[in-house]
């Protein structure tokens, strides 16, 4: 799950009495908004610049522990649990945690240390899920479905809330309807709402200013995976490239809309630009959309075997973080095998993909018409 990434720090416009909290120096609201938005866009000199005064300022907070943990996982990206930073990382949001935990042992229902105690553990179990290890979280579940359903139950006295609610509301029943062997489970949670949760992201993605490229995030990936609408999907996408173009998962999912939309041309102009010495992630998206672009713009099989195979070897390397770029390069492959008449070949491509992936669009494209 890429979200929840500035969910923390919309509490800068709630005031508390009992902690000391961000809002009470406007110096500090600003620093903390200029270093969330480095951050994603990529500008990290100047994050740890704006996290460094915010640590000075404020030792006894959340906030500048979570923000330090924020940047490593967004220089390193993807970050990976053998890097060298990822011991930092992890340190950095338990220490928020801890912080967090403090604060509620002295006020409960206090909202900043509701959302660090939640969005810290999330975060964290982000990270620990992409990278194949969901086992790591499971002492943080009870915790962070507590705090979810505080968070809910917030949501009329702050809009910002209309983020988490409209996750919860929707994904509990999206995520069944989608996975029926898990409905027996849901029976001891909060129910929920699809629709409500739609709605709910819409609203958050419109009337929020900390969560709102978060609530555009995780509306692009409902309307892909779940709702099947996939133009929806891709004005949402753009959003988030035309806001941080230098994001290369950003970049990646913009990029993966495109192609999937038959909107070749602008894919091939945007690929062209990703700069390739950055990481080998970039090399990774440059390889998977150039295969691509060879198969279903070009007609260039030949070369699009080989730069699907350059990014599935590419993608071996990242793990299960870079399973969806794997599926993606498996499933052309599946496709051009089936063009040249080698049904064995095609499903056995076809298989490894679905391996990487359930998501039915991955498996289900028809090139068409270019545009």
């Amino acid at each position: 799950m890429k979200g929840i990434l500035t969910g923390i720090f919309i509490l800068i416009t709630i005031p508390a009495v009992a902690q000391q909290n961000i809002l009470d120096d406007p110096v500090i609201q600003e620093s903390v908004q200029k270093c969330l938005y480095a951050t994603y866009g990529y500008a990290f000199e100047e994050a740890l610049e704006m996290q460094t005064i915010l640590q000075e300022k404020m030792p006894h907070h959340p906030a500048p522990y979570f923000l330090k943990a924020l940047i490593i996982y967004w220089k390193d990206f993807p970050l990976l649990p053998d890097d060298p930073d990822t011991d930092l990382f992890v340190s950095m949001m338990d220490q928020s945690i801890e912080i967090a935990g403090n604060i509620l042992e002295k006020e409960p229902d206090h909202l900043e240390g509701i959302f660090f105690d939640l969005h810290a553990r999330a975060f964290k179990a982000m990270f620990w899920a992409d990278n194949g290890k969901p086992a790591r979280v499971i002492f943080d579940i009870n915790n962070m479905y507590r705090q979810t359903l505080a968070g809910i139950d917030l949501k009329e006295e702050f809009n910002e809330f209309y983020f988490s609610s409209g996750l919860y509301n929707y994904y509990i029943e999206a995520y069944v309807e989608l996975h029926p062997a898990y409905k027996p489970i849901t029976v001891f949670f909060r129910d929920g709402n699809k629709k409500r949760g739609l709605q709910e992201l819409k609203y958050a993605a419109e009337n929020t200013t900390y969560i709102k490229y978060e609530s555009i995030l995780f509306l692009s990936l409902v309307y892909l995976n779940y709702e099947k609408e996939m133009e929806q999907a891709l004005d949402y996408a753009a959003l988030l490239y035309n806001n941080f173009p230098k994001n290369i998962y950003y970049t990646g999912q913009y990029l993966i809309l495109l192609l999937y939309s038959s909107k070749f041309t602008i894919a091939s102009v945007l690929n062209e630009q990703i700069d390739l010495n950055k990481s080998e992630f970039h090399k990774l998206i440059y390889l998977m959309t150039q295969g691509f672009l060879c198969e279903n713009q070009l007609k260039d099989f030949k070369a699009a075997e080989q730069f699907y195979f350059r990014a599935i070897s590419k993608a071996e390397t990242f793990g299960p973080i870079a399973d969806l770029y794997a599926a993606i390069s498996y499933a052309g492959l599946s496709r051009i095998a089936e063009k040249k008449g080698n049904a064995g070949e095609a499903r056995r491509y076809h298989r490894q993909s679905r391996q990487y992936s359930g998501f039915t669009f991955i498996l289900d494209f028809d090139s068409g018409v270019s545009r």
